[in-house]
C-alpha cells in the first residue's frame, strides 16, 4: 500500500479529527473511503460525458419493446 501526503487547511484537519474522534472512526480509513467514493463519482461522470460526446441514434419505446420481445 502506498503512502500519500497532502496539504489541507487547519480548519479541514480539525473537522476531520473531530468527526473521527466523535464517531470512533479511523482517519486513514475514512480518508481512503472518501477518495474511493469521489473517484467512482468522477469515473462515472467522465464515462457519461465521453459517451454523450459521441453521436447516437434514438430508439422509440415500441422498437425497444419489440427488441426485448415484450410487445403489447
Amino acid at each position: 500500500m502506498a503512502t500519500l501526503s497532502i496539504r489541507i487547511d487547519d480548519d479541514i484537519k480539525a473537522r476531520w479529527a473531530k468527526l473521527s474522534a466523535d464517531f470512533g472512526l479511523n482517519q486513514s480509513q475514512l480518508f481512503r473511503q472518501a477518495i474511493e467514493e469521489k473517484l467512482e463519482e468522477l469515473e462515472d461522470f467522465y464515462a457519461i460525458r465521453e459517451r454523450l460526446d459521441r453521436p447516437f441514434k434514438t430508439v422509440s419505446n415500441d422498437d425497444v419493446w419489440k427488441e426485448l420481445g415484450i410487445e403489447d
